[in-house]
């Protein structure tokens, strides 16, 4: 059963994209498919202004997504490092509506191409994909891309305690599976916050590791 937020959402999406339809002559036929996207965009965002539930606005941003895919192909595969408050956008969406792989494509471009955030956001685009994706308790087969958002934010500065939280997030995940490494990344999460809460998990590796390496050889 659909939910109120989603038939809302379903109505209004439906309204709207009648309205831009009969608008469209306004459009000339010869503008540039950069303005196209702006114009659609700009749509697409009074329609999530209108939703107040950020789990709803996220399931929103999942369907919208695909309308600006081939778009996003295009600039990334151009080079072009002109500033691309579309695409970044698109990258927050992604990361909204839980496309990690997706948002780190766009970050990795965007950061290569020397691109910011768009205006009125206050936090800058290596911060704002760590701190997302390391935040909400990842699970472990999120590992990958907390890892990937780490390599990929590791020469940008930023604050210590989204740094740290990114790799406690690390350390928790890969503590059944790699110890020593799990390890490495708590460590890291204590030198730039020595309140981020890691120091008994800290210990008990010190100590799993060190049993480790004092048990008798298998014969």
């Amino acid at each position: 059963m659909k939910s109120p937020a989603r038939t809302h959402f379903e109505k209004t999406l439906t309204t709207k994209q009648a309205a831009a339809s009969k608008g469209a002559a306004a459009i000339p036929a010869d503008v540039g498919i950069a303005a196209r996207m702006k114009a659609m965009m700009a749509g697409h965002k009074t329609i999530l202004k209108a939703i107040k539930s950020k789990l709803e606005k996220a399931s929103v941003k999942a369907t919208l997504l695909p309308e600006y895919a081939a778009y996003v192909e295009g600039v990334m595969a151009s080079g072009s490092n002109a500033q691309e408050d579309i695409l970044v956008t698109v990258m927050l969406w992604r990361l909204d509506a839980g496309d990690y792989a997706g948002a780190l494509e766009v970050a990795a471009y965007a950061l290569d191409h020397g691109m910011s955030m768009p205006e009125n956001f206050k936090s800058d685009i290596p911060t704002t994909i760590l701190d997302v994706i390391a935040d909400n308790d990842p699970s472990v087969d999120q590992l990958p891309f907390v890892l990937e958002a780490i390599e990929l934010t590791k020469d940008h500065d930023m604050p210590d305690e989204v740094r740290a939280k990114a790799h406690k997030a690390a350390g928790k995940l890969l503590a059944d599976t790699d110890p020593a490494a799990a390890l490495s990344h708590l460590k890291i999460a204590q030198e730039f916050n020595p309140n981020s809460g890691v120091k008994t998990q800290i210990g008990k590796l010190e100590k799993q590791i060190a049993d480790a390496g004092n048990a008798p050889a298998a014969d």
